[in-house]
């Protein structure tokens, strides 16, 4: 008689594809969660071990996705994260900047403590984060503040936020800069150049390895000049450890750089959608919807999901998550890979432009914690059959 233990779960998703970079698997597998984590991995699990079973052949089974950079406050535009974020397979998301350090614990006590999304932050540099003109406001962009609020939450702000700032000098990049040295934490930074501060420079002399750009694809940040090649200085930051974030966003992805920048190997390290109800009304700017953009450009699926996964749960210092691993907890994601004649349109400086493709990535089924959250055709639900029947008493 064996001793060898036997987990039971309280889902199975049988006959998927499960596509998890974290633990290179590419593979028709079965998955079954018990209770908050992940039970099993593998092949032919026997349904009777589970108190449901759902069949998913033909889906995609992947880890949640994580969001590195959207909107929940402080910006006019902001959304609601749980909403638009486990509808559409992410379980794991970045308000980028719409606090600082004067108004993080409102954010926190009105929306991240609430939110069934898991919410994570960078702290804007400026005190009062994204909230009228304040990033212009250089007295309130106060280093000590910062890092006092940044190490009273670490559990919360995984690093700086500098954009937007209309000035000619570097005082605000240095300041988040100095401040996510001194937290062991980095910055992402969103500033198209200017004369006096180039993109060049900017990259090479003022941000630090671990930081990232983003909206790497947008034609304001000028990664391509005009014969369509990438500036080499983009290359030598990258291999200086600068990374580069999608961030689509309403007006910062354009077609033809993002084409060019891939065609010459220039792929970004995550997939993200600055998310905010303009992005979302404009292009639909999901985290499913990106990816499929990077799909038509070319890039490989495993690479897409890798994106989109575990490398921006390593980047926000949390390779627990992102991935199917066995005891990990159970963030999954389920997709259908549509195929048919599919318009997406991009943005930016060149106006928006419509590209066809043959592939678009539907959310088919969200689960955070083990708990399902979105279901699109009630896979995981009970026949309508089985209901029991009703007597409605006279009134």
């Amino acid at each position: 008689m064996s001793n060898k233990f036997v987990p039971s779960f309280d889902l199975l998703l049988k006959n998927g594809r499960v596509i998890d970079p974290a633990n290179d698997i590419d593979d028709d597998l079965d998955v079954g969660i018990s209770g908050t984590i992940i039970g099993a991995v593998e092949k032919n699990i026997d349904p009777s071990r589970s108190k449901k079973t759902i069949d998913a052949s033909g889906l995609i089974v992947s880890p949640g996705l994580i969001d590195l950079h959207a909107h929940f406050w402080g910006y006019e535009w902001s959304v609601m994260p749980d909403e638009l974020c486990l509808s559409t397979g992410v379980t794991t998301a970045v308000d980028a900047g719409g606090a600082g350090h004067l108004t993080f614990d409102d954010f926190n006590n009105k929306i991240i403590s609430k939110s069934k999304v898991r919410i994570f932050a960078f702290l804007n540099i400026s005190g009062l984060g994204m909230t009228g003109e304040p990033e212009q406001d250089l007295e309130g962009m106060s280093i000590e503040s910062s890092l006092a609020k940044v190490r009273q939450r670490p559990d919360l702000i995984i690093g700086l936020k500098v954009a937007h700032y209309l000035g000619p000098d570097w005082e605000p990049l240095d300041r988040a800069v100095e401040v996510a040295r001194n937290s062991k934490t980095f910055v992402m930074v969103d500033q198209n150049p200017i004369s006096s501060r180039p993109m060049d420079k900017m990259m090479l002399e003022h941000m630090e390895s671990g930081d990232v750009v983003t909206h790497c694809y947008g034609s304001g940040k000028n990664m391509i000049d005009f014969s369509d090649k990438v500036h080499q200085y983009f290359f030598e930051a990258r291999n200086r450890g600068i990374k580069f974030d999608v961030g689509h966003g309403a007006g910062s992805f354009s077609w033809r750089v993002a084409q060019s920048a891939i065609d010459q190997g220039f792929l970004p390290d995550t997939i993200s959608t600055d998310l905010h109800s303009s992005s979302y009304l404009k292009n639909q700017a999901t985290m499913p919807e990106t990816m499929s953009k990077l799909l038509v450009c070319g890039i490989s699926i495993q690479d897409v999901f890798k994106m989109s996964t575990i490398e921006p749960a390593k980047q926000i210092g949390h390779p627990e998550l992102g991935s199917l691993t066995v005891s990990g907890v159970a963030d999954v994601a389920v997709f259908k890979l549509s195929q048919g004649d599919f318009g997406f349109t991009d943005n930016g400086l060149s106006g928006s432009r419509v590209r066809k493709g043959a592939f678009r990535l539907d959310p088919e089924i969200t689960i955070k914690s083990g708990e399902v959250f979105w279901d699109r055709n009630g896979r995981t639900k009970s026949d309508w059959l089985q209901t029991a029947p009703i007597d409605t008493p006279n009134i």
